[in-house]
């Protein structure tokens, strides 16, 4: 069964077929040479080993693949998952997918984003890797739908809808009435979402665990799915803020680490880390 997803990757994504063959050229040169220690004479590629390089290059060139290819090719190995060989399902499980995990730990692949066009039974397999690695499970893999796509401008709507107080400081900062301000899709956004989080920052007190719960969830929903645009306006200017929150003490890291979902968490961390630097 394996066989057709060799002879169907070039179709599915030239540049991840040349880069198979140009590792099974290095396996047999290796070979020849006497360099392998595990190929012996007129042995194939081990199907393990190709898999495993397959998910280390899909990982690398993941952002330059179209949906319907990544989904080919997910769904091609989701089907020997459940339907190959013993041999052939091992391949897949502990080459390709371990592959992707590797990657996603040391920094150089984003799981989520491709997350839910995992197959059910490579998402399940991945859980349960995490659970005998001891490793911890990303929010968004036990979430059972993939997040939602959000608009342009969704960083300034969700925040709003969030806390009235943010509502409210929007609209001091506007100056114009709700029916004025839908006018005005394009007003300065960044502006507009940092005017936000000092609000947030400066009433942290005040605001109830209901609506910072939902402050936290909006600001997820923006980074795993609004554009790009607003997510720079989240990660440059509401996360910032935050940090900035913990450094004078307004509230303790651990307040909003453990209500940030784990996307916002990350660029939180990321801007922590930045700001020592900058002290040191």
């Amino acid at each position: 069964m394996i066989s057709r997803l060799w002879a169907e990757l070039p179709g599915i994504s030239p540049e991840l077929a040349a880069a198979d063959r140009a590792a099974v050229d290095a396996w047999h040169a290796d070979e020849a040479d006497g360099a392998s220690d595990e190929a012996e004479a007129g042995d194939d590629y081990p199907v393990l080993l190709r898999l495993a390089e397959l998910g280390s290059s899909f990982a690398a060139r993941v952002d330059r693949m179209s949906a319907w290819q990544r989904e080919r090719l997910l769904g091609f190995l989701e089907e020997v998952l459940v339907s190959g060989t013993e041999d052939e399902q091992d391949a897949v499980a502990t080459g390709f997918l371990e592959a992707l995990v590797t990657a996603y730990d040391h920094g150089d692949f984003d799981l989520a984003p491709v997350w839910h066009e995992l197959g059910e039974e490579s998402r399940h397999y991945i859980k349960i890797w995490n659970t005998r690695t001891r490793a911890a499970v990303p929010y968004w893999m036990t979430l059972r739908d993939p997040p939602e796509p959000q608009p342009a401008g969704a960083a300034v709507a969700l925040l709003r809808e969030s806390c009235d107080r943010l509502a409210n400081a929007d609209d001091r900062l506007l100056g114009t009435s709700t029916e004025t301000r839908s006018a005005e899709p394009d007003y300065d956004l960044q502006h507009r979402v940092e005017n936000m989080a000092a609000e947030f920052v400066r009433d942290f007190r005040e605001i109830d665990r209901s609506s910072r719960a939902k402050v936290f969830e909006a600001l997820e929903k923006v980074v795993l799915g609004a554009p790009e645009d607003d997510v720079t306006a989240v990660a440059e200017r509401f996360v910032p803020a935050l940090v900035t929150g913990c450094r004078l003490g307004v509230f303790h890291p651990m307040l909003i680490l453990s209500g940030l979902g784990a996307h916002t968490a990350h660029y939180f961390n990321k801007v922590n880390e930045e700001m020592e630097w900058e002290l040191e």
